[in-house]
């Protein structure tokens, strides 16, 4: 007679040999290789489900927002750290930032050690910052001073889907937010 288990209310026997077996007797239960199957077959729909379910981890225009944080949190530290002045360029046609400093020679020299970004799946639509305002094309700049100042600004990410969110760093502390949504700007 074979091994019996119960679990969950369910009764799972793995069948043995034939030669243990009695004659005229009925085989209850699963047998293991019949549960493996099943079990295979359950995960391969679920595998083929998956991308079609919505990000519950967070959109993919949030992931690129995290990605513009990490960006500017990084070119603050640099700033700081090395006491230079730093900026990010937002390229509004490339959908791309990069990080580049204050040099010696009295011109912006980009930062090869920090990476510049490419959204994957937002689209820039502008920059807005306290010194230049609005910015719809081209290049958007964010500056921050030495002492970890972040000018005033924002950045407003839009996905296919017409889902809008607004990165938006603190003068002061560094910290970056990301607001569902599009933020205007504040004036004081």
């Amino acid at each position: 007679m074979g091994l019996k288990a119960v679990k969950a209310g369910m009764l799972i026997s793995i069948r043995g040999t034939s030669s243990e077996k009695g004659s005229g007797q009925a085989e209850n239960g699963f047998t293991l290789l019949e549960i493996l199957i099943v079990v295979a077959v359950l995960a391969l729909f679920v595998g083929l489900a998956a991308p079609r379910l919505p990000d519950i981890a967070g959109t993919r225009i949030q992931q690129d927002a995290r990605k513009v944080s990490i960006i500017l949190q990084t070119a603050r530290r640099k700033a700081v750290s090395l006491r230079r002045y730093y900026r990010v360029e937002v390229d509004l046609e490339k959908d791309s930032l990069s990080v580049s400093y204050y040099g010696p020679e009295g011109t912006y020299i980009p930062d090869d050690k920090v990476h510049s970004i490419q959204l994957k799946d937002g689209d820039i639509t502008d920059v807005v910052n306290s010194t230049d305002g609005k910015i719809l094309e081209g290049k958007g700049m964010i500056r921050i001073s030495p002492r970890g100042f972040i000018e005033p600004a924002l950045i407003h990410i839009k996905d296919k889907r017409k889902h809008v969110v607004t990165v938006e760093p603190s003068p002061v502390n560094g910290r970056v937010a990301i607001n569902e949504g599009y933020t205007e700007f504040q004036t004081e």
